[in-house]
């Protein structure tokens, strides 16, 4: 059984990594294969009946996953969606002020019928009404495509839409939510549950941020998990904790069991016997808790893995952990294949399997020295890991984890779970019990942050390590646990130093080649340009300048991977949100030598970008700014007051506009002329029509234009107008919004080598 179970999941790995999938009859063919292979009695015979009949289950599902999708035609229409909340709605308070409920929407019906075809899809509300699991509603939305951000080194949302079923994602239209009077199902039981001891923990007079930890701890709910929180427990590398685990599940398990060895002892007095009642009470308990956990893959792990513990107990048989393990990890995939995007599974499985590999080289050990052996190896295993997944690792997260651990394990979450218990049981003691749970976490996140800030930064390393690196780093950790001599153990060491070198080293660009990069932060800006050591940095995209924005999630990610650690300049064109939300972030996270604002922006030691103004890097890159003038302070409308910069290489003239209008493009061809003709464009202003004039196209006459824009946005750029003025013009267009990152290589005696992130990245769920 084992050869199959391996066949089945090395046949399920590769198909989340094609471009396009083989036809369903292909994959019937390999079901039929499969089968047959099955009635073999080697074991190669069943290994490889096991990788067809993955390849083929894979192969099926990811056929019924695009058969949901919402039809590209139907993005951004108006819609009219019927179903039921299918998930906790997670509440998140915007820039604006706006509290935002997001949620997962089962849909019934849909219409235009022409549209009809998602299943599920992952809503936003913005509205006055408090959502509830199981809720029935009529809304008004705009729908499009499961889409996420494409870029090197960043994380891949995408990938979690296609892993978590997601059909299409919108917003609820203003006024577009009318409740439906339908009865609650009982699969929405849990849900409802979740969503009332949340409420619960809410109200409880505790401070937010351990209301925070103990909802998402009791019923992942991660609503207050806030970016300065999750930022926090990452700097400590005990994120970890704040996802509901299989330690979690084996404790709530290990108290079913205890409570039904104690009834099963008192049924015995009364002349009744039930042997398997322990057994049964321990997994019900367990279910019921990875429910309240919403089945995420380490709950279902964990249950998967208890439930054959339990059973062969009832039995009389052994289990054997690694045995479970495998077969955890077939059921998680043979329910959803697309589990494998996403890094829950990975670090799940990996933490438990090095758990078992450690396991078996220690066993002679005292106990004392097995605790401990087993902490310091998995603070190894997960850095590699960590560095995969998260773009780095704390370096604090040994002893962090020391004290949390058994901190959390052990007391926070059974007061936590106590209390729980305590609202249906005793109403009177679940005060005391919810306070008890949030004492340790309220003494001890304050000293936490305050080391966490200013120059106590040094707490987390950032990490861009390649694939190679990582493996070798968990080969390394793998090595270190054998009985070898020291000087093997030593080499095990060497194997990890590659995950601190960056994937990019930042000095490796040829000095005769410019490279720029217009990255896919949504509707927003944010260039990066790269020539020897140096590097400029153009806008930031938007998000929320206090919080998540696209320096945090895109720009500081891509630069890591690039391998960089410091700028030559940085430029926020102007003010508006989508070009300078992440100006402070950047600044607080590296080094830059000369900053440069228009309008009326103003950074730490930054200055105006004025017309005239310019300077050259090693190699012949020139930059000069040619727009705003000394008016900069006259009244300008924010988008006039970008900055605007040319960037002039040995054989080739970009220009970078920022958002200017039409008037200013005109009052630029006016005042400059002929030194405005370039062979690179920025689209002005994403491609609104109130810029991209025929008097600047007709003047500068580029070549190559690029535009950065977000997906089925808003406002509809780039607008048609403006497309068929670039039709006109001959030039290439390339734009984010369907290419993700935009990469243009610029060498003297060559044309412009150019490459859509996107096509490097092709999978069939993108």
């Amino acid at each position: 059984m084992r050869s199959w179970m391996i066949g089945l999941l090395l046949g399920m790995a590769p198909v989340p990594l094609l471009a396009v999938l083989p036809p369903p009859g292909f994959a019937g063919g390999l079901a039929l294969a499969g089968g047959i292979g099955l009635l073999g009695k080697s074991r190669f015979w069943r290994g490889c009946a096991g990788l067809a009949l993955g390849a083929a289950i894979a192969i099926a599902h990811g056929h019924w996953l695009l058969q949901g999708r919402l039809e590209a035609a139907c993005a951004g229409q108006p819609t009219a969606l019927t179903g039921r909340v299918a998930s906790l709605p997670r509440r998140s308070a915007m820039a604006d002020g706006v509290t935002r409920q997001r949620f997962e929407f089962d849909v019934e019906s849909l219409c235009p019928v022409p549209c009809a075809g998602p299943r599920r899809v992952l809503l936003s509300y913005y509205g006055e009404q408090q959502l509830q699991p199981g809720q029935w509603w009529q809304f008004t939305a705009r729908l499009k495509k499961p889409w996420g951000l494409a870029n090197p080194g960043s994380y891949n949302l995408q990938a979690w839409l296609a892993e978590s079923g997601i059909d299409a994602v919108g917003s609820v239209l203003k006024n577009g939510a009318s409740p439906l009077q339908r009865p609650t199902t009982v699969g929405d039981l849990a849900n409802r549950l979740r969503h009332t001891i949340s409420q619960r923990i809410a109200a409880q007079p505790l401070g937010s941020q351990a209301t925070a930890v103990l909802a998402a701890i009791t019923v992942a709910d991660k609503s207050g998990i806030d970016a300065s929180l999750w930022s926090l427990f990452q700097l400590y590398g005990i994120n970890h904790l704040l996802v509901i685990s299989g330690l979690h599940i084996g404790l709530v398990g290990g108290g079913g069991f205890l409570l039904g060895a104690l009834l099963q002892r008192l049924l015995l007095s009364g002349g009744l016997s039930l042997s398997g009642l322990p057994a049964l009470l321990a997994l019900a308990c367990a279910s019921a808790y990875a429910a309240l956990a919403g089945f995420s893959i380490s709950t279902q792990r964990a249950l998967c893995m208890l439930a054959c513990f339990l059973l062969a107990g009832v039995l009389g048989r052994r289990s054997s952990a690694a045995n479970s393990l495998l077969l955890a990890a077939a059921t998680v995939l043979l329910v959803n294949p697309l589990a494998l995007l996403g890094s829950g599974f990975w670090l799940s499985f990996a933490a438990v399997a090095a758990l078992l590999w450690l396991g078996h080289w220690q066993r002679a050990l005292p106990t004392w020295r097995r605790l401990l052996t087993t902490h310091a190896f998995m603070s190894l295993v997960m850095l590699p890991l960590g560095g995969w997944w998260f773009g780095g690792a704390s370096l604090v997260a040994p002893l962090a984890n020391l004290l949390m651990i058994p901190l959390v394990g052990m007391l926070v979450v059974p007061l936590a779970l106590a209390a729980v218990a305590a609202m249906y049981l005793l109403p009177a003691l679940e005060p005391t019990l919810w306070a008890l749970a949030a004492w340790p976490l309220e003494q001890l996140l304050p000293p936490a942050q305050y080391l966490a800030v200013g120059e106590h930064r040094w707490l987390y390393r950032q990490l861009a390590p390649t694939l190679p690196a990582v493996l070798l780093g968990t080969l390394g950790a793998a090595l270190l646990v054998l009985p070898v001599a020291l000087r093997v153990r030593a080499l095990a060491l060497l194997l990890m130093l590659p995950l601190l070198v960056p994937a990019r080293w930042a000095g490796d660009t040829p000095q005769d080649l410019v490279r720029l990069t217009v990255l896919d932060v949504g509707q927003g800006t944010a260039v990066v340009l790269r020539s020897g050591r140096r590097v400029l940095v153009y806008d930031t995209g938007g998000g929320d300048p206090a919080g998540v924005n696209m320096a945090v999630s895109v720009l500081l990610p891509f630069l890591r991977h690039e391998g960089v650690s410091e700028l030559d300049t940085f430029i926020v064109s102007h003010p508006d949100n989508d070009h300078s939300a992440g100006a402070s972030t950047v600044l607080a996270a590296m080094p830059v030598r000369r900053i440069f604002s228009g309008g009326e922006m103003q950074l730490p030691g930054g200055r105006p970008c004025v017309a005239g103004q310019a300077w050259e890097w090693p190699g012949g890159v020139r930059f000069r700014f040619l727009s705003p003038a000394l008016e900069r302070h006259s009244g300008l409308a924010s988008n006039d007051a970008s900055c605007v910069l040319q960037i002039q290489t040995p054989d080739h003239r970009l220009l970078l506009p920022g958002d200017i209008e039409g008037t200013r493009e005109r009052e630029l061809v006016r005042y400059w002329g002929a030194a405005l003709a370039g062979d690179w464009l920025l689209l002005p202003h994403h491609g609104s029509n109130t810029s991209s004039t025929y008097t600047l196209l007709k003047h500068v006459r580029p070549g190559i234009i690029a535009n950065s824009s977000g997906y089925a946005n808003r406002f509809g750029h780039p607008h048609r107008q403006v497309m068929e003025r670039l039709g006109q013009s001959g030039a290439q267009f390339y734009d984010t919004a369907s290419g993700g990152a935009l990469q243009f290589e610029l060498r003297p005696g060559a044309p412009v080598l150019v490459s859509r992130y996107r096509d490097s990245m092709r999978r069939f769920w993108m």
